[in-house]
């Protein structure tokens, strides 16, 4: 809910028809009201209270009765009965009906605040003195005043007050060394009387013993290491180290491995003399994951923390820290993959073995059924794996450091294509010439820049997954000029080929070009990147963004919105990974090869796994939202149907049908042949209507004027009112004179209308020489009021007006209102035409101007075909009142008045709310104004083409919104399945190693036990969620994947553990689910 709108209640709409009456009756209620309210502010201001009083009722009041006889009104006879003799107003109120054009629903009060919960800092600043005195009082001993330390039996005096423990009584130096053999990174301070001063552990006499962990004794031969540094989180510390040297020296390890038993990773391999703690390491990971923090900034943070005033010495240990993130980062992606368990060991790592797999995509073995492959052809979309190429050069690098000096760490191993063998097969492709021949993209313009010297790597292209934009295995290549063809196509395959027998969807925003000669290209490659590629086994799209960047002729069959089984893919998913992602390309330009490459691949798994985490909550929410749109679209398309042309409509179906088999085969549906009026027919078509006006019955002649050339005056005069008062508020002086003289014609027709009032209303004359409004004594004209039968009011206007008068200006504004409708799409289909015909054709600052001017002339015309359809309509309605002829012809609001293409402004208005920035143009949520239906009645060839293509595109939304309701149950059983598959593997992979030592042996099988029982809480989980939205829409599919995910046993664990949803939900969101011990317990 928007902020400030919580609470609120919409006043009802104000109906400006009423009128006030001022006059008082016996049966009005003079009293006061039964009920009042109080209300008061809760003492923490946070809620508001409201009491009722109640009141004594008018029936308990002293009234006099009176008798019921002396109430009855006096009969009044015919003559008085007569509308002529009431009260009520000659004329409609002007703003009648005005509510309904204005889009406005009513008002709505503000909803109550609470200050300390809208304005906590204005709540706050008043106590800021008190909070100021606490923080100050922390610099002294603040209660812990004891002299003595409370821990001692000597009775020390206890000075030693430790920064990281819980505040406490100091203690002395002896019991500070005691209680901190487990916490030896801590920071301590000694109380000398007036002020602490820093000290640390080892000047208190504390030493890590290393190799002894959990024993009592100490090592009888102990290697020691009096000036060890050890960074941490709390900062950088210098603390004495004893290795251990004596009999127990095997099962203890090396140097390095008592390091790492005690959770210090050692700087070097080779007598390391500096170690980094794995909560800092663990820290920083996610800090630059989660923040991309840099390991610059980090490490600075870290030594400011240790001295930030710099009167003390630091040694740099900047470089050592990045050799061991680096470590760190591989081992923790092996560790995540299993290979820890493999016994193979790290060497057996296949080609993408480090990557995070997407859930949802298709997987043959895996998360497919057994029958996929032969399954109707109506249901083969749901197997259908989709993909999205892009290229990215933010993501550059400079040509600095050496794979011999940065080599990189399992090369092929995860995201990255291999590096040796990519770069031999680049170096035998020199520059390409094949440009973009459709539209200007910088992709393939940018081919061969010469903006690459100094840089190793201009950019990176990658795969990802189209629906969910998973970052796919071995997906992801540098690019050394630009964005070529031979880059592309290596990554491609590369990333393909565990999808060989999977049918394809490839998003990428060139694919209309790329895709031409692509089977040439793969069968120059060397031998194993030969994939083969049947015919219809890839369907070549072009992001929904990027496609109306290209041209329109034969690019309908690259649209994501109009090709069928493409559901609501929109291809854009890799963009918004560059964009995720941009925030360390500073950072990872000057890095050497290895170096980015860890970071990236680590990145991208960080992205994975957080995109797996939210899979539960994606796929809910946009089911949720899916099954509602598509009711919505279907009533929309089913209202525009029924008031098209049936026959019409069933050859531009059979047309789509047709086209969406073989597009290559048969002429686009959706492209517009003719794109409107040339100037000649526009000429032809006007001479028309004047020679069909002046050939009307009741044409407007010097005299002998009939009823309709009266009613027909009326409707003109009314017409030149409303321009010449438009024009009359912007006429610059040069223009004043030309409209005197439009005035002085307009008095003229207004005066000789007054003449056939005369004699078509006499009963009117009178009243309109009384009115003010109605006197044409005035200068401007273009304000008397004309007295037609629709303004005057419902009560006198059957005495002033014949009934035939009347039913023949109904009949006028209803057909003024199909005209003026029909005049209103024309003069939208103008401007539209003029818009793109200025985008794509007009350049410098005249030419522009000129085409401005232009489309502001027609967008006055537009305004005035509004002005007179809603004056039309208003008139209607008060002659008629309400009836069928309002399903036709509807009351026209501002959010109506748009091209047919164009979206509901209110529409986009709710989803720029909702996604904090420019929502786009989103064809597939796009709904068609009323105002188009039935327009291939009497529309131009050219609208009735741009209506068969809003149509088609209609029909295009409403089956992707049916495609998307049924592969999304689709895809969440296949979540479950995935799930169930990787709970196997790693509950396989407890007993593997068993040669292995008991220590190693028993955390080989507590990491597998974990990783299993995280998949197991994210499937209970992912069934919870998921299951009563999937079970709505496709109950038959949701009862296949319950039972082959979960099974007999299975259900009835998920059914015992359904209460206890707080524990799987926090084994869910740990953030690396398998380093963290659990810290909550429920």
């Amino acid at each position: 809910m928007a902020r400030g709108t919580r609470g609120r209640r919409k006043k009802p709409p104000v109906d400006y028809t009423l009128t006030a009456n001022y006059e008082l009756s016996l049966d009005d209620d003079l009293c006061s009201p039964e009920k009042c309210h109080t209300e008061f502010v809760s003492a923490d201001q946070r809620r508001l209270y409201r009491d009722v009083i109640e009141l004594p009722s008018s029936g308990h009041l002293s009234t006099v009765s009176l008798p019921e006889d002396d109430l009855t009104l006096p009969q009044l006879d015919d003559d008085a009965a007569q509308p002529h003799c009431d009260d009520s107003p000659f004329f409609t109120p002007e703003t009648a009906h005005a509510h309904e054009y204005d889009g406005q629903a009513g008002l709505e009060e503000r909803a109550v605040r609470y200050i300390n919960s809208d304005e906590p800092l204005k709540s706050w600043i008043p106590r800021r003195d008190v909070y100021l005195d606490e923080l100050l009082r922390h610099d002294g001993r603040g209660s812990y005043t004891r002299a003595l330390c409370p821990m001692c039996l000597d009775e020390a005096p206890a000075v030693i007050c430790c920064e990281d423990c819980s505040p406490g009584p100091l203690l002395c130096p002896g019991c500070c060394v005691r209680t901190h053999i487990r916490c030896p990174f801590h920071r301590v301070l000694r109380w000398e009387g007036r002020a602490y001063r820093k000290t640390s552990l080892k000047e208190l006499g504390l030493v890590i013993q290393l190799g002894h962990e959990g024993e009592l004794g100490g090592c009888s031969n102990p290697i020691p290491r009096a000036s060890f540094t050890v960074v941490d989180i709390s900062g950088r510390h210098t603390v004495p180290v004893n290795f251990c040297g004596c009999d127990r020296a095997g099962d203890a390890g090396d140097h390095v491995q008592q390091l790492l038993r005690y959770k210090l990773y050692p700087a070097t391999d080779i007598d390391p003399n500096t170690a980094f703690t794995f909560p800092l390491l663990q820290h920083y990971h996610i800090q630059s994951l989660q923040g991309k923090i840099s390991m610059y900034d980090y490490y600075t943070l870290v030594e400011h923390l240790t001295d930030n005033t710099g009167t003390a010495k630091c040694n740099d240990r900047y470089k050592g820290f990045m050799r061991v993130v680096a470590q760190w980062r591989h081992l923790k992606r092996l560790k995540r993959s299993g290979h820890g368990h493999d016994p193979s060991g790290v060497e057996g790592t296949a080609p993408g073995e480090l990557a995070v797999c997407c859930p949802t995509c298709p997987r043959p073995d895996i998360n497919l059924p057994p029958n996929w492959h032969s399954v109707t052809d109506d249901l083969k979309f749901l197997y259908v794996m989709a993909i999205a190429i892009d290229a990215c050069f933010r993501l550059k690098r400079r040509a600095v450091s050496s794979e011999e000096k940065d080599p990189i760490l399992g090369s092929e191993w995860g995201y990255f294509v291999e590096d040796t063998e990519f770069k031999a097969v680049l170096s035998e492709y020199s520059d390409q010439e094949e440009m973009l021949n459709c539209v200007g993209l910088s992709a393939i313009d940018h081919a061969n820049t010469k903006f690459s010297k100094g840089y190793a790597a201009t950019g990176i292209g990658a795969v990802v997954c189209a629906r969910h934009e998973f970052w796919l295995a071995n997906g992801a290549g540098d690019l050394q000029k630009g964005e070529r063809y031979i880059n592309m196509d290596y990554v491609f395959i590369s990333s393909m080929r565990e999808w060989l027998i999977v049918k394809k969807i490839v998003s990428y925003d060139i694919a209309c070009q790329w895709s031409r000669h692509i089977e040439e290209r793969i069968a120059m490659l060397p031998s194993h990147l030969q994939i083969p590629v049947p015919e219809g086994s890839i369907t070549y799209v072009i992001p929904k963004l990027h496609h109306r960047s290209h041209e329109q002729k034969d690019h309908a069959q690259y649209s994501l919105n109009l090709r069928p089984g493409c559901a609501r893919t929109d291809g854009e998913g890799i963009e918004r990974r560059w964009w995720w992602i941009q925030p360390i390309a500073n950072s990872t330009k000057v890095m050497g090869p290895g170096m980015r490459q860890g970071v990236l691949e680590d990145q991208w798994g960080y992205s994975n796994w957080r995109k797996t985490v939210d899979l539960v909550w994606t796929l809910s929410s946009r089911l949720k939202d899916t099954i509602h749109q598509l009711a919505e679209h279907k009533t929309l398309f089913d209202n525009l149907t029924q008031t098209l042309d049936r026959a019409r409509c069933a050859e531009w179906e059979e047309m789509a049908q047709e086209w969406e088999v073989d597009p290559s085969l048969h002429d686009d549906p959706y492209l517009i042949a003719n794109q409107g009026l040339t100037v000649s027919e526009t000429v032809q078509e006007l001479s028309r209507e004047e020679q069909k006006a002046s050939a009307t019955p009741g044409f407007i002649a010097v005299h002998n004027v009939s009823m309709l050339g009266f009613i027909n005056l009326g409707l003109e005069i009314e017409t030149q009112q409303s321009h010449i008062a438009d024009d009359a508020r912007s006429a610059p002086p040069s223009k004043l004179a030309e409209l005197h003289e439009r005035r002085t014609s307009l008095r003229r027709k207004i005066q000789r209308f007054r003449d056939l009032q005369g004699v078509y209303m006499p009963t009117a004359l009178p009243v309109l020489s009384e009115n003010a409004a109605c006197r044409t004594d005035v200068e401007e004209v273009e304000k008397i009021r004309l007295g037609l039968p629709s303004e005057i009011n419902e009560s006198r206007r059957a005495i002033v007006c014949s009934a035939r008068l009347v039913e023949m200006e109904a009949r006028l504004r209803e057909a003024q209102c199909r005209d003026t409708l029909q005049d209103l799409r024309n003069k939208l289909h103008t401007i539209r035409q003029l818009y793109n015909y200025k985008r794509l054709n007009v350049r410098n600052q005249g030419p522009n101007t000129r085409a401005r001017a232009s489309i502001s002339h027609q967008d006055v015309r537009k305004e005035r075909a509004v002005q007179r359809y809603r004056r039309a309509h208003q008139a209607k309605l008060a002659l008629s009142g309400a009836g069928d002829w309002e399903h036709e012809l509807r009351v026209l609001k501002d959010h109506h008045i748009r091209g047919i293409e164009d979206d509901d402004p209110r529409t986009v208005a709710k989803r720029k709310r909702k996604r904090g920035d420019d929502p786009g143009p989103a064809e597939g949520h796009r709904r068609i104004s009323w105002i188009w239906r039935a327009a291939d009645q009497d529309g131009s060839a050219g609208m009735i083409d741009s209506l068969r293509v809003e149509w088609l595109k209609a029909r295009a939304r409403k089956m992707h919104l049916q495609e998307e309701v049924s592969l999304l149950p689709e895809e969440m059983r296949r979540v479950l399945a995935t799930y169930s598959y990787e709970q196997r593997r790693w509950t396989a992979r407890i007993a593997a190693r068993p040669s292995a030592s008991s220590a190693l042996r028993e955390g080989l099988v507590s990491y597998a036990v974990k990783q299993a029982a995280i998949r197991s809480a994210m499937s209970n989980v992912f069934r919870r969620i998921c299951l009563p939205v999937a079970s709505g829409s496709s109950p038959t599919v949701c009862r296949d994947w319950i039972l082959e995910d979960c099974g007999e046993d299975s259900a009835e664990v998920a059914a015992e553990e359904e209460g206890d949803d707080l524990k799987d939900f926090l084994i869910l969101y740990h953030l690396d689910g398998e380093d963290v011990e659990p810290r909550y317990k429920c």
